[in-house]
């Protein structure tokens, strides 16, 4: 960290600007196939493991609404029966706590049995409701921790189901890959052939060639040899026919 005081004046400015250079390391992973169907395998598995494990869920604390009897506290006893035909929640405290402050005060209508449960409970309400909010806050982090729980499992399904098809269209790829080695080499015997076969082309053409040059010169012997032969020839040929004409 720099304050910018000390930019501004500590010789990092040239020309009004400030100039930052980062060295930046990348690095690279190779990942075969075999890592990739391995790591996805061992997660099939935890999937499987995963599925079969049952989910504990929290159970909320209930209370068994109080029965009430025809007396002065009626009214505070059904108002402390309509509070406790529910769960606890933080908008009946008030309530709860005035019906239970007026029973905890009577002293008739209420069964001895009652009469203590209001007492314990008014006595430690405080901590009790403290118990209630904690369960709720505790319940509503349990459904959002099972609801990610489970959002990030189908999550899982889903990368596992997709693994499977890359998983084929990698096989595919390489049946591909195979049938274009298979090409490949059968293009390589083709070339190496073509090659072999013109190199016995160009042999033919040079021993042709060479010959060739052999016989041309044999060639022009030869003809220099029959032009000899047709001179005499002529000059035979003249002389017979000169012979002829005298004797004929």
């Amino acid at each position: 960290m720099i304050t910018l005081e000390k930019v501004r004046n500590g010789g990092f400015l040239v020309n009004d600007t400030l100039i930052i250079e980062a060295i930046v390391e990348e690095r690279h992973v190779d990942i075969s196939i075999e890592m990739l169907d391995s790591y996805f395998s061992s997660l099939e598995q935890y999937i499987s493991k995963v599925k079969d494990v049952p989910v504990c869920c929290l159970r909320s604390p209930s209370h068994a609404p109080r029965c009430p009897t025809l007396d002065e506290v009626e009214d505070a006893k059904r108002s402390l029966k309509e509070c406790l035909s529910d769960l606890f929640k933080l908008n009946l405290k008030d309530r709860l706590a005035e019906a239970l402050s007026t029973l905890s005060r009577a002293e008739v209508g209420l069964s001895t049995s009652q009469a203590s449960s209001v007492r314990a409970f008014w006595d430690r309400f405080g901590e009790f409701t403290s118990d209630f909010l904690s369960f709720e806050q505790d319940n509503s982090e349990f459904e959002l921790q099972k609801l990610v729980k489970d959002q990030m499992f189908s999550k899982m399904k889903k990368c596992h189901e997709e693994h499977i098809e890359f998983k084929k269209l990698s096989k595919q790829i390489a049946e591909e890959e195979e049938e274009c080695k298979r090409k490949m080499e059968e293009l390589i015997e083709r070339k190496e052939k073509l090659e072999s076969d013109w190199e016995v082309l160009m042999a033919e053409s040079q021993e042709a060639k060479s010959k060739y040059v052999e016989h041309e010169k044999k060639a022009k012997d030869a003809e220099e040899k029959k032009r000899v032969a047709e001179e005499r020839t002529s000059r035979s040929t003249t002389a017979w026919s000169s012979l002829k004409s005298e004797f004929a």
